[in-house]
């Protein structure tokens, strides 16, 4: 099939590079997660009876955590969307951007910080522990995923239903439950769906809490019991249940885009709540920042001060910059031609996004466990020999190309939409290639959402545990690796210096998209 790699001209056939690396990045971020697939279906030889347990007690485990933490991070982050976009109280404009400010912090790292609170010399005389701890985590830490979501939803909703509503009289909290929530729904689920692909691709945080989930069986079967089928059978199953997810998180997005029944835009009226529940409203916000983020990087704060390991930390501090730095170029490369090529080539572009989209819904310990298999399978067949230094980087890159691509696909598409499809056609009416419309009129265009995509990527590479961790040369640590050796030896003290490099890296992009928050809304001030 024929699509857009071979163009046709005058003078024969020349092949488009751009299109033909979106096939390799295409390719690149599928090949894992078919791995899996077709490695799990093989014949077993290993004999892994211990397999099926493994499967169900995983299984069971995340079910719990999804409804547990997914469900409090549902009813957190809807909460807060209503009040910040329909309610007038006391730091509403503070709390409108400030309430993403959780997604700075992967999971563990909120982990291994409310873990220390209890132990010798912790401030809380709660342990934060077990099933209800690390439900605890997933709530404050993930809300904000539903957060955007409603919030977005809200704020495109008809001014005129509202104020329809508001006319006959309705109160504040039936507006919410019988027209503002309905209309929300599909834009809340899809942002329910990220939390929970979120939980069940979470390994850190799992294992330190000791629960049995799918993330924490595939490193079991394959560390524990040295078994790399049961580990891709129980990859495969996550991997599955990951792409449902993903399926639908789209279906639910694609339906929020129907939530207005009015072409008239102007400001959303909000009702202005009485001082008592204003303060309340204003608590409940404070609240979810102070638990999801500030508290524990306070906590991180003070810890790293107490025990300054900063010899101990260093080698993985250069390790980190350096592997983000350099996984980040060539996910950015990829995304790069990822997204352009989806705006020349709608049948390439298409196979190419959902590839990419299918990466990033995969959690990483399942396109570890692809690229491991892979290289496996190339050392059974004599085309390679040990997994040297040179080649478990070269899977670490392509494992981080695989996972994160759809992040940088995503602002680079943004930046490439003021590009008109006349500019585009006029360069190529002058005989420009497609290297040339790439270098000279593409990205100085999407410039600045580029180097936004780069920032992300760094920053989702540095805090990205599982697929370092299953990949990594021996002997090479980087800062998620070094928190997570420390927090499973116990040595909470020490974990908390890398923990919060981590912490407050993160904050980078998390600003820069709370920067924007404010005008997300068409005909917004």
């Amino acid at each position: 099939m024929a699509i857009d790699v071979v163009a046709a001209r005058s003078r024969g056939f020349a092949v488009d590079g751009v299109a033909l690396v979106a096939v390799l990045a295409t390719l690149a971020c599928a090949a894992p997660a078919i791995a899996v697939i077709s490695f799990a279906l093989s014949p077993d030889r290993e004999g892994v009876a211990f397999g099926g347990n493994l499967l169900r007690d995983g299984a069971l485990g995340t079910l719990t955590q999804m409804l547990l933490g997914g469900g409090g991070a549902t009813v957190l982050g809807a909460g807060a969307a209503w009040l910040v976009s329909l309610c007038k109280f006391p730091g509403r404009g503070l709390f409108e951007w400030a309430l993403v400010l959780p997604l700075a912090a992967p999971s563990y790292v909120l982990a291994y910080s409310y873990a220390s609170f209890s132990w010798a010399g912790g401030v809380s005389p709660i342990e934060v522990r077990g099933i209800w701890g690390a439900a605890f985590v997933y709530a404050v830490g993930l809300y904000p995923y539903v957060y955007l979501a409603a919030r977005a939803a809200f704020t495109s909703q008809s001014a005129c239903a509202l104020e329809a509503a508001r006319t006959l009289g309705t109160s504040p909290g039936s507006l919410f439950w019988r027209v503002a929530l309905p209309l929300a729904r599909p834009g809340i689920a899809a942002g329910a769906s990220l939390a929970m692909m979120e939980i069940a691709a979470d390994y850190g945080a799992a294992q330190h809490f000791g629960l049995t989930t799918l993330s924490t069986a595939i490193f079991r079967a394959w560390y524990a019991h040295q078994s790399l089928h049961a580990a891709l059978q129980i990859s495969a199953v996550l991997l599955i249940a990951a792409l449902v997810f993903l399926m639908l998180e789209r279906r639910a997005r694609g339906r929020a885009a129907f939530g207005g029944g009015s072409t008239r835009w102007r400001p959303l009226p909000r009702y202005g709540l009485s001082a008592p529940m204003g303060m309340l409203a204003a608590a409940f916000c404070a609240l979810l920042v102070f638990f999801g983020a500030a508290l524990p990087l306070a906590w991180l704060a003070r810890l790293a001060l107490l025990h300054a390991n900063i010899g101990d930390i260093a080698p993985a501090l250069v390790n980190s910059i350096v592997l983000s730095a350099m996984g980040a170029l060539i996910t950015l490369a990829l995304a790069a031609a990822i997204a352009v090529t989806a705006r020349r080539s709608r049948r390439l572009g298409q196979a190419s996004l959902f590839a990419a989209a299918m990466g990033y819904a995969a959690p990483g310990a399942v396109l570890a466990m692809g690229a491991l298999a892979i290289f496996a399978a190339a050392r059974e067949a004599g085309w390679i020999g040990g997994l040297s230094t040179g080649l478990a980087l070269t899977a670490l890159f392509w494992a981080y190309a695989a996972r994160f691509a759809s992040a940088g696909v995503q602002p680079i598409d943004a930046g490439l939409s003021r590009l008109s499809k006349g500019l585009d056609a006029s360069a190529r009416t002058l005989g420009a290639g497609p290297w040339r419309r790439l270098i000279e009129v593409d990205l100085p265009i999407a410039a600045p959402s580029i180097a936004a995509a780069a920032l992300i990527l760094f920053v989702e590479i540095l805090k990205e545990l599982p697929t370092t961790l299953i990949l990594r040369p021996f002997d090479f640590d980087t800062l998620a690796v070094k928190a997570y050796s420390y927090a499973s030896d116990e040595r909470l003290l020490e974990a908390a210096a890398p923990a919060l490099l981590i912490f407050v890296a993160g904050l980078a992009p998390i600003l820069i998209l709370s920067h924007g928050i404010a005008s997300a809304r068409a005909g917004a001030r």
